[in-house]
């Protein structure tokens, strides 16, 4: 396991890496600190984060790695499909899963991703258009939403 920190617009970010794949990347209390220096799978993820931050952009053009049951990974590769700048609720991503009773247990699967910003759990929401739930905190979630091209503030009457 490879364990680095970048400095992003929201602090320090750690991203763990397992076998050459993204396995975690989350918000960190740690300060910024590589006593190594990055493989060649870090530097594209360092670089495509700094892409992100900076232009917009992402690529994901590495392996993603995510550790969760059968369910949760489902659940995960449903929230890739939420294309950037646009939003689903936790009832839209039950729907798609092929189960709307299902709500609960998606908004805990959701709750578990380990690979934030790249598996786009801050594009889920309430289904009133509410800012409900994001394990970076919800300062963090609307600061990606309007980056991503939402008007917050209007939209859902911040």
């Amino acid at each position: 396991m490879e364990l680095y920190t970048i400095k992003s617009p929201l602090g320090v970010i750690e991203i763990e890496i397992n076998e050459e794949a993204l396995s975690a990347l989350r918000y960190s209390n740690k300060p910024f600190e590589n006593k190594k220096h990055p493989s060649k799978v870090a530097n594209i993820i360092i670089q495509e984060l700094e892409e992100y931050f900076t232009n917009k952009t992402i690529f994901s053009s590495f392996k993603l790695s995510p550790i969760g049951t059968p369910f949760q990974k489902k659940i995960w590769s449903l929230l890739s499909e939420i294309p950037m700048g646009e939003t689903r609720s936790y009832t839209d991503i039950a729907i798609q899963y092929g189960n709307s009773k299902a709500v609960r247990a998606v908004g805990a699967a959701i709750g578990k991703n380990p690979i934030m910003i790249f598996i786009p759990c801050h594009r889920v929401i309430g289904n009133n258009d509410s800012m409900v739930g994001y394990a970076g905190g919800l300062l963090n979630k609307v600061w990606l939403l309007e980056h991503e091209g939402l008007l917050i503030q209007k939209r859902l009457n911040l």
